[in-house]
């Protein structure tokens, strides 16, 4: 029950979007007030379920419209279909950090718990990455906080876009790659 729990919650929680184009490490950091991901170009999208449930509609986007990896600028957005509390999207990221053997800081969790939500079904979550690889989160198209550790954003994105994600299908979805 566990493992399917952290299954579940994994990609509900991991939720954000990546959409730091130029014009976000253009502009000064003041200037983060709303995403800029309508000058990203999509890369690729897919829908995160577990068993016969949707969870999220996710969307990889970057200035290009291609995916290389662990570049900056990105953005990922996450659209939530279910009720999700913050609790829960903190436990399945450091669960799921700890499943990929990603080395990561309490800290960061620590800072996610002040500026991530409870999420409702249409919920938007969205993760821009800047070209500097400061991760600006935005819910519902408002700023809700930023991270400036570079580690950070290398630790986050791969809970979908490293190779031993847990929905390695979602992944192929996301960055574009065609079987």
């Amino acid at each position: 029950m566990v493992k399917y729990r952290s299954v579940f919650f994994v990609f509900i929680g991991v939720w954000f979007c990546f959409n730091p184009a130029n014009v976000i490490a253009q502009n000064s950091s003041s200037d983060i007030t709303t995403p800029k991901s309508t000058l990203f170009h999509l890369v690729g999208q897919g829908t995160m379920r577990w068993l016969w449930f949707d969870i999220y509609q996710a969307k990889l986007s970057t200035p290009s419209g291609t995916y290389e990896h662990q570049q900056w600028p990105l953005s990922l957005e996450l659209i939530y279909a279910r009720y999700i509390t913050r609790e829960d999207l903190l436990q399945t990221t450091e669960d799921e950090w700890k499943r990929q053997s990603i080395k990561y800081q309490q800290e960061w969790l620590t800072q996610l718990d002040e500026i991530w939500p409870n999420i409702a079904p249409a919920d938007k979550l969205l993760l821009e990455v800047d070209r500097n690889g400061s991760s600006h989160f935005f819910y519902n198209n408002q700023h809700v906080g930023s991270l400036t550790d570079k580690e950070f954003a290398f630790a986050f994105t791969a809970i979908w876009l490293s190779d031993n994600t847990l929905k390695p299908d979602l992944r192929n979805q996301l960055i574009g790659f065609k079987s």
